[in-house]
């Protein structure tokens, strides 16, 4: 009886731990909610009328003109991108988009003031002035812009750090990478939510499942234009209802408010591989974040029809950092790729909608939505195929080539040579078909191996084509035979040349 009163107690003893445990996970994780500064946050939303509207950083009037960046390399800072002549790109402009065109309209004055002239801080302040400013561009147009109130939301891409890329399948056109990136937002609509405690002694805070209802979050919109999302594979929130791990927080950065958004896991885009060149090809590689909202001159989130808006995502330091980084390949451990000097790069883009449904409208209208592209450019290593398949395709040649230099009237031994060395090639091609793109289309790769082919069929042609006239006219057979040999040499390096180089 004592081992079972034994075991029925230990039982008991377990089953009270288990619920000891739970229970004091629950408290923790509503001590947790409690005790952030989001607790006083949801009392003040009913206390001070909060209205859960989308909420812009700020509001301006002026001419809408933002210039593009880059990454200066020496000064390690982000500067306005400018042209060999040091105007500024533009990289959007709300009014006037059919004179003004992303990445591509350089501005050389502004009201008559050389831009080359003027630091990028000088740049932006001059664009701030209202009325009705005269722009004059590097194609020799003018526009006139007038200031107009908007609304604007610029979305910081504050770090991104690529962990590694586990996958580059060519055949079906999907990246996959291992990433961490955190996004923030300027909140300083809702300064007068927040006491001064959080100010003075807190740096970030989790954002409640609750305060994720009651508050609007802009930053939501921003969606990383994936081939697919698998939760399991990434941290995030399942639903609004349902913290599952802390990707939003709230932050007090040197006198700012900002929600953060952290998205980190395994992520799949598609992309587009051109094989003209392959094996010596070169691959550009997308990672593409959507603010999901567009730009208009005339329409805002927040109320509606009269104030435009623009809503950007706009790269921070540490993104350019931490991708200079990835260069390495100790850090990378890209085998058949390698990333060349200036191979990463983070740019902003413009996509163009012409026809956009707008169902309150009720007609079609362009729709503009800013994006970011980090972009990597990898450099196949292309040793592999080059001593594993066209060397010996090219052996193999050589000796289908060598029957040539038989006597003419040899013509069995030199048919026999030639069918063996063309069955060999049939057979090695069974060899490495596999490690071949199948595409619709040749590439260099395929060029090559196809003149190998005709080259290789050449002189079993001519074998059997010497046996007719052999009897007949040998002196004609040798002087052909000695011209095909040595002009059939020259023609076939002049095709490949074609086919690699040119």
């Amino acid at each position: 009886m004592k081992p079972l009163s034994f075991i029925i107690n230990f039982k008991i003893f377990i089953i009270i731990f288990l619920f000891l445990i739970t229970l004091s996970n629950y408290s923790y994780s509503s001590q947790i909610c409690d005790s952030t500064i989001f607790d006083n946050i949801n009392k003040n939303i009913v206390a001070k009328e909060y209205k859960p509207i989308v909420e812009y950083n700020e509001m301006r009037n002026d001419v809408g003109i933002f210039y593009d960046f880059e990454w200066d390399d020496n000064k390690k800072e982000i500067i306005l991108k400018r042209d060999n002549e040091n105007n500024p790109v533009i990289r959007f402009s709300l009014f006037e988009r059919n004179f003004l065109i992303p990445g591509k309209s350089k501005v050389i004055s502004f009201n008559n003031i050389k831009l080359s002239d003027l630091s990028d801080r000088q740049i932006i302040d001059l664009h701030r002035k209202n009325g009705t400013n005269k722009l004059t561009l590097k194609n020799g147009n003018s526009v006139n812009i007038v200031s107009k109130p908007y609304y604007l939301n610029d979305f910081k891409l504050r770090e991104f750090d690529l962990k590694s890329i586990n996958n580059i399948d060519t055949t079906k056109g999907i990246l996959e990478v291992s990433f961490e990136a955190k996004l923030t937002n300027n909140r300083n609509d809702i300064n007068y939510l927040l006491d001064q405690e959080f100010k003075e002694f807190y740096g970030k805070d989790p954002i409640c499942a609750q305060s994720r209802i009651d508050l609007n979050w802009p930053i939501e919109t921003v969606v990383f234009d994936e081939f697919k999302y698998d939760a399991d594979i990434r941290e995030g929130l399942k639903n609004k209802e349902l913290l599952v791990k802390s990707v939003f927080d709230l932050i007090y950065d040197n006198g700012n408010i900002k929600s953060e958004r952290t998205e980190r896991g395994v992520a799949s885009f598609r992309q587009y591989f051109d094989f003209k060149k392959f094996p010596f090809d070169t691959q550009k590689l997308i990672i593409q974040l959507k603010t999901d909202v567009g730009n208009w001159d005339n329409f805002n989130n927040k109320d509606g029809y009269g104030y435009g808006s623009v809503t950007f995502i706009t790269p921070e330091t540490g993104v350019f950092l931490n991708l200079l980084k990835f260069k390495d390949p100790e850090i990378n451990k890209l085998k058949a790729w390698s990333i060349p000097e200036n191979g990463i790069q983070v740019k902003s883009n413009i996509l163009i909608d012409n026809n956009y449904y707008d169902p309150d409208l009720n007609k079609i209208i362009p729709r503009y939505e800013s994006t970011l592209n980090i972009e990597l450019t990898i450099e196949r290593n292309f040793q592999h195929y080059l001593l594993k398949i066209m060397l010996p395709v090219f052996l193999i040649l050589c000796v289908a080539w060598y029957v040539l230099w038989i006597p003419t009237e040899k013509y069995e031994a030199r048919l026999n040579t030639s069918i063996i060395a063309l069955l060999a090639l049939i057979a090695y091609n069974f060899v490495f078909q596999d490690d071949i793109p199948k595409l619709e289309y040749l590439t260099d790769l395929d060029w090559f191996i196809l003149i190998s082919y005709i080259f290789c069929c050449i002189p079993v042609f001519l074998s059997i084509a010497f046996s007719k006239f052999i009897s007949k006219n040998q002196k004609k057979v040798t002087k052909t035979n000695r011209s095909i040999k040595l002009w059939g040499i020259l023609v076939y390096f002049l095709i490949n040349c074609q086919i690699f180089i040119f």
